[in-house]
């Protein structure tokens, strides 16, 4: 079978979302405030030192926290987590700007002063390098180094085409 070829930002689009890779919750804190955002933009960029880059909306909150700190922590959903279309919901289909997203969410704070969920299946406690922020015009890559991380045995990271392909029905 031939491909689909396309050239129109549209199609463009949803032509990306072939590429594979996962949903996780970003957390940062500033002036004493909370927040969280489902985020499905990061990669790892080098393994010595490790260092990972996210791509995040400048118009969020998180985001106007992570330019006051230059701290986040990254926390990757577990699919197996049976509250996790919950989780997304939370996080990610309500602004931070006029829902407190940490009021009876249960969270530890990391070293770096952003929140971890303890239902996650990981988290990484980053801090972003100096003079590596990159304006991308709708979004700032950050690369950040991953300073602490926890990880646990049990259950299996989320997919974001996994989330769009299944989960999406039950949180949207």
């Amino acid at each position: 079978m031939p491909f689909k070829l396309t050239e129109n930002a549209a199609d463009l689009n949803q032509a990306l979302y072939e590429v594979t890779h996962g949903l996780y919750v970003l957390t940062a804190a500033s002036a004493r405030r909370l927040n969280g955002q489902c985020l499905d933009a990061l990669m790892q960029v080098t393994s010595t030192p490790p260092r990972v880059a996210i791509g995040v909306n400048v118009r969020s909150l998180t985001h106007e926290m992570i330019e006051q700190s230059g701290a986040f922590v990254v926390n990757v959903l577990n699919r197996e987590d049976p509250s996790v279309a919950d989780r997304i919901r939370h996080f990610g289909f309500q602004s931070g700007r006029t829902v407190d997203k940490f009021a009876g969410i249960p969270y530890e704070l990391g070293t770096n002063g952003a929140p971890i969920l303890p239902a996650a299946k990981a988290f990484y406690e980053c801090r972003v390098v100096p003079g590596m922020r990159f304006d991308l015009g709708t979004h700032t890559l950050f690369v950040a180094s991953v300073e602490r991380a926890g990880t646990r045995p049990e259950g299996e990271p989320l997919t974001y085409n996994e989330y769009r392909k299944t989960m999406r029905r039950r949180t949207g």
